[in-house]
Formats: structure tokens, C-alpha cells, sequence
């Protein structure tokens, strides 16, 4: 971001988008091509080393880009009910995403990854604005 504070520039939320996308692109790759699980984590879900790699894109990318909208939200100007509720949709479709993985709920992460992208929909191209 620039040091006068005027927002984020388009090439950071780019980029960290890319980093995204890379991420996820990486944990398609099907489970008989990753290798052996290095860490269980529960009944039909492990970490391999590709998945690591994915993960570790998609928390990079992640983290840079939920920077990049915190720090932009003052600029934004949004009502105090919408950015509640963008931050309630966002918080629903991270916890759902865990608990897919944790709990058995299987086809719910699906669900969280949908509400999770709702509010990303939503804020990201507010933040790449100048």
C-alpha cells in the first residue's frame, strides 16, 4: 500500500489473488498423484506434501489479501449493517470449511467455500479500486 494511505493498488490484490488461484489449483491435483500422507488429520483427510504446498499458497494469498481489505475498509464506505453482515457471511463459510474437515461434515465445505466467496465477491473488487 502507499505510504499517504490512498488504498490498496490493483497489482498487490492481483497478485495476491493469483497466489490464490495457484493454491487451489495446486489441491486439485488428484489424491493418488500427491504422494503419501505425512499427517492425518481425521477419517478420509490428510496432509501430503503437495497439499502443504497448495495450503501454504492459499494462506499466503489468503493472508495478504485479508490484509489488503482490512487495511482498505475505512475507504470503503460501506454501512455498518452490510460490513456485519459481510464479515458474519465470511465468518459462517470459514468455520463451515473447518469443521468439513474436522467433523464429517463432508459436503459442507462446499457451503462454506460458497459463503466464504459471497464476501469476497463482494469486498475484493471495493479494494482494488483506487
Amino acid at each position: 500500500m502507499s505510504p499517504d494511505g490512498e488504498g490498496a493498488p490493483r497489482r498487490q490484490v492481483h497478485t495476491a489473488a493469483l497466489l490464490i488461484v495457484a493454491g487451489v489449483l495446486v489441491l486439485f491435483v488428484p489424491a493418488g498423484d500427491e504422494g503419501r500422507v505425512l499427517v492425518p488429520i481425521s477419517e478420509g483427510h490428510g496432509l501430503s506434501a503437495v497439499d502443504g504446498i497448495g495450503a501454504g499458497l492459499l494462506a499466503l494469498g489468503g493472508t495478504w489479501l485479508e490484509v489488503l481489505v482490512v487495511r482498505r475498509l475505512p475507504y470503503l464506505a460501506l454501512p455498518p449493517r452490510a460490513l456485519f453482515a459481510l464479515g458474519l457471511l465470511a465468518g459462517l463459510g470459514v468455520g463451515l470449511l473447518v469443521a468439513s474437515v474436522f467433523a464429517g461434515f463432508f459436503w459442507w465445505w462446499a457451503v462454506g467455500a460458497a459463503t466464504l466467496g459471497i464476501a469476497l465477491l463482494v469486498l475484493v473488487p471495493l479494494t482494488a479500486r483506487r
